[in-house]
């Protein structure tokens, strides 16, 4: 099946936010949402940081990455911080220090953007890191691939930084690994300038900015999967093709497509506001007739499998497993598609059967090995809930639309 990357603006509650989505033929797999409105993004952006308070029993300290504006730093992130700025060299760190953070989580709901100390820049194919310095490959590539591409990778991995190769670098053939190749020197050699010339910065300076987020999230995609990357804005498409001549390893400009249709737009094609209404809805119907009701709280989300009256009394046992795999592939896709994130409790049906609780763990399993957000099945309890737990890595959907795009906020 073909999968498309569409960029948009629709209208939502009056204002008109930029739909960034992932289409599977008509069927929308995973959406991002950027408000029109949006503040400047810090996302991945590195900043000379100056320490404000130390929180020693939280084992955390809070940085300033502008006047007034606090990030909340990890003291487990510390690895081979660059500090700018030293009061002294007694402490781990101390408050006064201006070092070099970079953003690695936005501001969710009460709580302040999260940064490391760990910078990173990411290409199409690898990423280079300043503190984790080993050499990783991608798990979603096969192990024959994977071994190949760090025999590869060893030429120009010089031990000064880390080097995680990206699952899209399975896509390069031997003849063409020369691209991974330059790519990763690039990337050292301007991590290696960022951090040479970081103490001639003044505070709270950006010395790197992430591209536009609509870019970082095509950049996220498997580029093997997609057959197009679509948009009806003539100026996104304009910087689209911009980023594509400068990237020409990415072999964007084959893909790139201006959609100018009169008679019938992007937005009818696909069904966006049709398929992002559904997405915001609580209860989600099952082709056999059972339902889930997805409810998020403040510490996890909630998804309660309902078998509605699809049950028949002879062999109650073998619908309720069937009922639930049904449900548990359309969870998988839920997830993905609304960006849930972090706890996860799913109360399925109940089963009597050892056998088919195992049987619906391992399809969990299974389903949640596509989703591109590190997602991880734990168990069953005694009570017959399955727990999982998903990376947090932005807002999920409802928040994006509700929080961004209302005139409450």
């Amino acid at each position: 099946m073909s999968r498309r990357f569409v960029i948009t603006r629709f209208e939502y509650n009056g204002k008109t936010p930029l739909l960034c989505a992932v289409f599977e033929e008509h069927k929308m797999l995973e959406v991002q949402c950027i408000p029109e409105d949006a503040p400047a993004q810090i996302l991945n952006n590195i900043y000379v940081a100056r320490v404000s308070q130390v929180v020693k029993n939280i084992g955390a300290a809070f940085v300033e990455i502008e006047k007034g504006r606090k990030c909340f730093l990890p003291l487990t992130d510390l690895k081979n911080p660059v500090f700018v700025k030293r009061i002294t060299d007694k402490q781990l760190l101390s408050q006064g220090d201006e070092l070099l953070v970079q953003v690695v989580r936005e501001a969710v709901k009460t709580k302040e953007p999260q940064v490391t100390t760990n910078l990173s820049l990411a290409g199409l194919y690898s990423v280079v890191t300043s503190g984790e310095k080993r050499l990783g490959i991608s798990g979603k590539i096969g192990t024959k691939k994977r071994q190949a591409l760090r025999e590869c990778v060893q030429a120009v991995y010089d031990q000064q930084f880390g080097v995680i190769v990206r699952t899209n670098a399975a896509e390069l053939s031997e003849a063409h690994a020369d691209v991974l190749l330059e790519e990763i020197q690039e990337l050292q050699e301007q991590l290696k300038s960022l951090i040479t010339y970081a103490p001639y910065r003044s505070i709270y300076s950006i010395l790197y900015a992430a591209p536009p987020e609509y870019i970082r999230i095509l950049q996220n995609q498997r580029f093997d999967e997609l057959s197009e990357v679509v948009t009806d804005d003539p100026d996104i498409f304009q910087k689209l093709k911009i980023f594509s001549d400068e990237h020409p390893s990415m072999e964007l400009s084959t893909k790139l497509r201006l959609y100018d249709d009169a008679q019938l737009d992007l937005h009818k094609l696909y069904s966006i506001q049709v398929q992002v209404d559904r997405a915001l809805q609580k209860k989600v119907w099952l082709k056999s007739g059972a339902n889930l009701l997805i409810e998020p709280t403040e510490a996890m989300t909630v998804i309660d499998v309902n078998s509605s009256k699809n049950i028949k009394k002879k062999l109650p046992e073998e619908q309720h497993l069937q009922v639930n795999l049904e449900a548990a592939a359309e969870i998988a896709y839920q997830l993905r598609l609304r960006n849930i994130s972090g706890i996860i409790i799913i109360d399925f049906i109940d089963m009597a059967s050892a056998e088919n609780k195992e049987t619906l763990l391992e399809t969990m399993r299974a389903l949640v090995k596509s989703d591109p957000v590190k997602t991880e099945v734990i168990d069953l309890t005694r009570l017959g809930l399955m727990e999982l737990t998903r990376k947090k890595t932005r807002r999920p959907l409802h928040e994006q639309l509700i929080l961004f795009c209302t005139d409450e906020t």
